[in-house]
C-alpha cells in the first residue's frame, strides 16, 4: 500500500512538472521569441504566419502521439520523448539567436509545434490510469501546475534573456536543458518502475459513430462558437507581448516578464471562479457572458492601456475552455460526448489556433502601411475581437440541456 501511494505521488510529481514545463515553454514562443523577432524588424505578417504554422504543425503532429506511445511501449515514455522534443526545439531557437541565423529560430518554433502536441493527451491518460476513479484531485493538481508554468515562464525567461538590460536570446538554452532533464527523468522512471500500457487506452469508439448524425447540427454549432472564440484568443495571445512592448512602451526587461506573468496568472483564479458561477447561473449563460466579458475588457485595455483590464480579459479568455467542454457534455447525448469533444477540440481549437494568428498578423501588416506599426497592430486586434462578440451571441442558439446528471466541470 505504501509503495502504491509513493508511486502515485512520484507519477503525479513527474506529470505535474511535465505540465509546468510544457505550458511554460508554450508561452516562451509568444512571450519571448516573438517580441525579440519584432525588435529585429520581422514584420507582423511573418510572425502571424509563423505562429499559424506552429499551430498547424502541432495539429498535424497529433497522430505522432499514439504512434510514439506504441513504438516506445508506454505513455510515460512518450511523454519523456515529448519533453526531449521541447528541449531540442528551444535549444534550436537559442542556437539561432546565438548564431544570428533566423532560419534556425523559425525551425525551432516549428519543432516546438511538434513538441506541444505530446503532453496534454498523455498526461491525463497517465493520471487516469494510475488513479482510476479517484483521478479528479490529481488532475486538478496537474492542471494547476500547467497554469503556474504558463504564468511563471515569461517571468523566468525574461530574467534569463532580458535581465541585464541586453537581449540575450541564446540564454533560452537554460529552458532547453530543464526540459531535457525532466524528459530523461520521466524516461528512467518509466523504464524502471511504472508506465501505462498502450493497450489499455484502446477504445471501441466506432460503436458510437452510427448515432453521431443525431446531434451533428448541434456539434457543428458548438464547433463554430469555439472556433471563432479561439481564433480571437490565439490572435491576441500571439501578439500580446509585442503589444506590451511596442504600444505600451514596456521595454523587454524583467518588468515586462513580471507584467506578462501577472496577466497570465489570472487563469489560476479564473477557472475555479467560472466553475463556481456556472453552477449557479448555468453553463451556457456563463460561457456566453465570459466571452462577452473577455472581449469587453480587452477593448477597455486597448483604449486605456490599463493592465487591470488586461488581467480580467485574460482571466475570462483562459478560463473558458473547460466550461465549453462541460457544455458539450451537458447538451450532447452521453454516448456521443467523446466524439463531440474530439470534434470540438480537433476542428475548433486547432482551426482557431491556425487562423487566429494568421488573420491578426496579416491585418496588422495591412493596417501598418496606413497607420504605422503601433496603431496597425491596435486596429488589427480591435477588428479581430469582433469575432468574440459573434461567438458570444451564437450561444443563444444552443438548446437547454436535458435534465440529467452533469459531467463535473473540473474533475
Amino acid at each position: 500500500m505504501s509503495k502504491v501511494s509513493t508511486g502515485g505521488r512520484t507519477i503525479l510529481s513527474l506529470t505535474a512538472l511535465g505540465h509546468f514545463i510544457n505550458d511554460g515553454n508554450m508561452w516562451i514562443i509568444p512571450g519571448i521569441v516573438f517580441p525579440i523577432l519584432s525588435q529585429m524588424n520581422i514584420n507582423y505578417a511573418t510572425i502571424g504566419i509563423l505562429s499559424s504554422l506552429y499551430a498547424l504543425i502541432s495539429a498535424l503532429a497529433s497522430p505522432l502521439v499514439p504512434l510514439t506511445v506504441r513504438l516506445t511501449g508506454g505513455h510515460m515514455r512518450a511523454m519523456g520523448a515529448g519533453m526531449l522534443m521541447w528541449g531540442l526545439s528551444i535549444g534550436v531557437i537559442a542556437l539561432g539567436f546565438q548564431m544570428h541565423l533566423l532560419y534556425l529560430v523559425y525551425a525551432g518554433v516549428l519543432l516546438a509545434g511538434v513538441a506541444a502536441a505530446f503532453y496534454h493527451p498523455i498526461g491525463s491518460a497517465v493520471l487516469s490510469s494510475k488513479y482510476g476513479g479517484n483521478a479528479g484531485l490529481a488532475l486538478g493538481i496537474n492542471g494547476a501546475f500547467g497554469s503556474l508554468g504558463r504564468s511563471l515562464y515569461p517571468l523566468l525567461a525574461s530574467i534569463a534573456v532580458f535581465g541585464v538590460g541586453v537581449i540575450y536570446g541564446f540564454n533560452l538554452w537554460v529552458f532547453a536543458l530543464v526540459a531535457c532533464l525532466i524528459g530523461i527523468g520521466v524516461l528512467i522512471y518509466s523504464l524502471r518502475y511504472f508506465d501505462v500500457d498502450p493497450v489499455r487506452e484502446r477504445r471501441a469508439s466506432a460503436a458510437y459513430a452510427k448515432s453521431l448524425g443525431v446531434s451533428i447540427g448541434l456539434i457543428a454549432l458548438l464547433t463554430v462558437i469555439t472556433l471563432l472564440r479561439n481564433a480571437v484568443g490565439q490572435g491576441i495571445q500571439t501578439f500580446i507581448g509585442i503589444y506590451l512592448n511596442k504600444n505600451l512602451h514596456i521595454s523587454l526587461s524583467v518588468n515586462y516578464g513580471a507584467m506578462l506573468a501577472l496577466i497570465l496568472s489570472s487563469a489560476i483564479i479564473g477557472q475555479p471562479l467560472l466553475g463556481w458561477l456556472s453552477d449557479r447561473i448555468g453553463r451556457r449563460l456563463m460561457a456566453s457572458l465570459s466571452t462577452f466579458a473577455f472581449a469587453a475588457f480587452f477593448i477597455a485595455f486597448i483604449f486605456t492601456g490599463s493592465l487591470v483590464y488586461a488581467f480580467f480579459s485574460f482571466m475570462f479568455l483562459l478560463s473558458n475552455f473547460p466550461l465549453i467542454m462541460a457544455v458539450v457534455g451537458d447538451v450532447v447525448p452521453r454516448e456521443l460526448v467523446g466524439w463531440a469533444t474530439s470534434i470540438v477540440w480537433n476542428v475548433a481549437v486547432t482551426g482557431g489556433n491556425v487562423v487566429g494568428s494568421l488573420i491578426t498578423g496579416l491585418l496588422a501588416q495591412y493596417y501598418s502601411a496606413t497607420y504605422g506599426e503601433s496603431l496597425g497592430l491596435e486596429h488589427a486586434m480591435l477588428v479581430v475581437v469582433i469575432l468574440a462578440f459573434v461567438s458570444g451571441l451564437l450561444w443563444v442558439l444552443v438548446p437547454k440541456p436535458p435534465k440529467r446528471s452533469k459531467i463535473p466541470l473540473f474533475s
